[in-house]
């Protein structure tokens, strides 16, 4: 176990230090530099509760810088979650993440979630967890582009809650118009990390429109076969 918690630990400074680099070696490119906030409601099957009737609103903030072929991102979100007579809200997780691109098309990218959330809330599993994802992406024209991710999340498990680790894919397309708005969609699978519950295939839709050269707004919804339902908005900046 304490081998366990040690190597945990060790990959999770590992990420910091790699990300503080990243932080240096951007700089000076601030155009690389986005920070983004929203608002999110999922209602359905849960990440950090082991139930299908989960109704959950989260508020992110995330940082994302990209300098070249080497990318970093941390991001937390304050969440609420219901489930019946039980409600909860607080701080959730932490998620780093270190990605780098291999070639034009592909990129590779390694996240550690680290369990800042509470447990007894519903906020967090309590355990941290890492996945390993690998991005493809290409325009086809000026207009239309393909994108696809094949990722495996290695789940912090807690022996009462019955978990796994997971395997998630997605597959889908984009269309930019000529005043820059993004329209797109994708066919999205993910294993759940609790065992009783069904794994997850369905769809999401998401358009996405500049306010001006600083600010974006992107909005999304998606469905799936467990009948869970997504919807949110996002606010992105960049400096």
């Amino acid at each position: 176990m304490t081998h366990i918690i040690f190597k945990n630990i060790l990959l999770s400074v590992i990420i910091l230090v790699l990300g503080i680099i990243a932080l240096n070696t951007v700089a000076s490119a601030h155009e690389n530099t986005k920070l983004t906030t929203g608002l999110f409601y999922v209602d359905g099957q849960s990440d950090t509760i082991n139930k299908d009737n989960v109704l959950s609103t989260s508020v992110p903030l995330e940082l994302s810088i990209k300098n070249e072929k080497l990318s970093f991102g941390v991001s937390m979100a304050y969440l609420s979650v219901k489930s019946g007579t039980f409600k909860e809200s607080g701080l959730g997780d932490t998620i780093i993440s270190l990605g780098y691109d291999l070639t034009h098309q592909f990129s590779v990218k390694l996240k550690q979630k680290i369990a800042t959330g509470d447990a007894n809330k519903g906020l967090s599993t309590g355990k941290d967890d890492v996945s390993v994802q690998l991005d493809y992406f290409t325009s086809l024209n000026n207009k239309v582009s393909l994108f696809t991710t094949l990722g495996y999340k290695k789940v912090g498990k807690v022996e009462e809650l019955n978990m796994q680790d997971s395997l998630y894919a997605s597959v889908g397309t984009g269309h930019i118009f000529s005043n820059k708005t993004r329209i797109g969609v994708s066919l999205d699978y993910k294993e759940s990390i609790f065992k009783n519950l069904e794994n997850q295939l369905g769809v999401a839709a998401f358009v996405s429109k500049p306010l001006n050269s600083n600010y974006s707004l992107t909005g999304f919804a998606g469905y799936d076969l467990t009948k869970t339902k997504s919807i949110g908005v996002s606010l992105t900046t960049q400096f």
